[in-house]
């Protein structure tokens, strides 16, 4: 063989044996990490405006995503091979910046070797229709809901929270039930608004707004009072007989959401979608009461917390197993007043009680007890509101929701020494839990940068209140004790109240210890949240 072509044939075979041991192919080695984008996507990811990328790369890459201010907005880094990745343009249900973003590739030595943008245009929801959902009754009529079909005409995701309605000199705000509106999309939305009788004007403006109150869209339309929602009747725990409308649209919208399993069910009090309609419910029950409004006003606090507790206490009792066959399955207050199967357990009747004392209409201070088997309510008062009981504890009186006809202040006699109370109160606070993207932690092994995990955290504020400093850390923890190893953390400067932050942390796996892999939310420097891998490492 020629002696230049023994050279090339060696050098042929060296860098195939050098490829083949390293999980490099010969063109990196040549030409370095290569990056090639196959196909982009806006699309919605919970919330989360995003850009859906396929791509190919012969090597370790880092993607950064540019907003039209050259801010990074979203990162992510993956090895060799051909994939997916999502990134977020913008915050949670953001309304987005028109302009121009852009997407660079890194090698592993931080190099660029790839750069794209995305120009995207102003969006716009047009409304092209809008049914009012009036309730007659009792020679009144009330607006209690409207459903609009609109179209995105832009090419970003919309997310329309607040609804807005300008009658003359009069304007009426109420929410949107959770939607995102895709590019080119038309969709139907609800609506809940509370509205008293028609006005003197023949036609109102609709104004569509996002969660930081920019206008999305709007349009005008007339007028029309058809009496199109159908009614619940209740006759036990009432005065008289309650009549009370019933939305299907927000009934089902509560049905059909995930449980949150806290031992804190503060949150199905907090939840603002029903915060309208039980304004309408409190103001039924005073009407079944004799001379209404007169004879309500004159009540003293005990009266009115009674009048509330009577109902709920009268509600049919049936255990979770009883309905649905889990063990423990809390519903939320629309769930529980319109429950088709019938029955709530004690849990389900203090979060109704809690709402509606709790509610615009009322506005008690009110808290939840969680006992070891059973749930009751706690309302704060003056000591003399209630002569003939004393406080239960930090100045709230007892209300048990459970048994009949008893009054604010009366303490079962099981529960009057508890060897375990917890008291969850129902403030302005924040409540904070997080979850893992996909229910997964990624195991990355034999990587150019070793064995580590990488795992998406999507922090939630689900409370009434600005959280501050959120501190979010990951670790593996030796089994049997609290002793962590190769923790990391990312603090969250502030979360308002509907918001969700996405936060991607790594860690490097342990070895010469059986560990579990752990994520942790600190708020005041205490646990509030946590979630645990299934198997252990390594």
């Amino acid at each position: 063989m020629h002696p230049d072509k023994k050279i090339m044939f060696s050098l042929s075979v060296t860098l195939i044996i050098i490829s083949f041991f390293s999980g490099c192919i010969i063109q990196d080695l040549l030409f370095g990490t290569s990056f090639s984008l196959i196909s982009s996507d806006i699309i919605d990811d919970e919330g989360f405006p995003s850009l859906k990328i396929l791509y190919s790369c012969s090597g370790m890459v880092t993607v950064n995503l540019f907003n039209p201010e050259s801010v990074l907005i979203d990162s992510d880094f993956f090895f060799k091979g051909d994939s997916n990745t999502t990134l977020h343009l913008g915050s949670y249900k953001e309304t987005l910046t028109s302009g121009v973003y852009t997407l660079k590739a890194y090698n592993k030595d931080k190099n660029e070797i790839f750069s794209k943008t995305f120009t995207y245009t102003p969006s716009e929801l047009s409304i092209s229709s809008c049914t009012q959902k009036w309730w007659t009754y009792d020679d009144e009529n009330f607006l209690l809901a409207l459903n609009m079909m609109v179209t995105n005409s832009g090419d970003i995701p919309l997310y329309p929270y607040n609804v807005s309605l300008e009658i003359g000199s009069n304007i009426i705000n109420g929410l949107v039930l959770p939607c995102v509106i895709l590019p080119s999309e038309s969709k139907s939305i609800d609506t809940v608004i509370y509205k008293k009788d028609p006005s003197n004007d023949e036609y109102f403006t609709v104004t569509l707004k996002d969660n930081e109150g920019a206008s999305l869209g709007f349009n005008t339309f007339s007028e029309t009072i058809k009496s199109t929602v159908p009614t619940r009747v209740f006759t036990k725990g009432v005065k008289n007989e309650l009549v009370v409308p019933y939305l299907d649209f927000l009934h089902d919208y509560y049905k059909n959401l995930d449980r949150i399993m806290q031992k804190d069910y503060s949150v199905y009090v907090f939840d603002p979608y029903d915060d309208l309609y039980l304004n309408v419910f409190i103001d039924q029950m005073i009407s079944t009461l004799p001379f209404k409004d007169f004879k309500f006003n004159y009540m003293s606090d005990a009266e009115k917390i009674d009048l509330v507790a009577n109902f709920v206490q009268n509600l049919d009792y049936r255990e979770d197993v009883m309905v649905n066959g889990s063990n423990e399955y809390p519903n939320y207050p629309i769930e529980t007043l319109f429950n088709t199967v019938g029955g709530c357990d004690c849990e389900d009747k203090a979060i109704l009680t809690a709402s509606l004392l709790y509610s615009d209409r009322l506005r008690y201070d009110v808290a939840l007890f969680r006992f070891p088997n059973h749930m009751a309510v706690g309302v704060k008062l003056n000591k003399t509101a209630v002569p003939d009981y004393d406080y239960y504890t930090n100045n709230y009186f007892f209300l048990e929701t459970t048994t009949e006809g008893k009054p604010i202040g009366f303490i079962p006699s099981e529960y009057r020494s508890p060897e375990e109370l917890t008291v969850y109160t129902i403030s302005s606070r924040p409540y904070l839990i997080h979850s893992w993207k996909n229910g997964v932690i990624t195991i990355f092994t034999d990587t150019e940068i070793g064995d580590f995990v990488k795992v998406t955290c999507i922090v939630d504020n689900l409370g009434m209140e600005i959280a501050n400093n959120v501190k979010i850390t990951c670790a593996f923890y030796i089994q049997g004790s609290e002793l962590s190893l190769n923790s990391n953390s990312y603090t969250i400067s502030s979360l308002k109240p509907g918001m969700k932050k996405k936060v991607t942390l790594t860690s490097d796996i342990p070895t010469g210890y059986s560990t579990f892999f752990e994520t942790r939310i600190l708020y005041n420097d205490k646990i509030v949240d946590s979630a645990t891998s299934n198997s252990s490492f390594p």
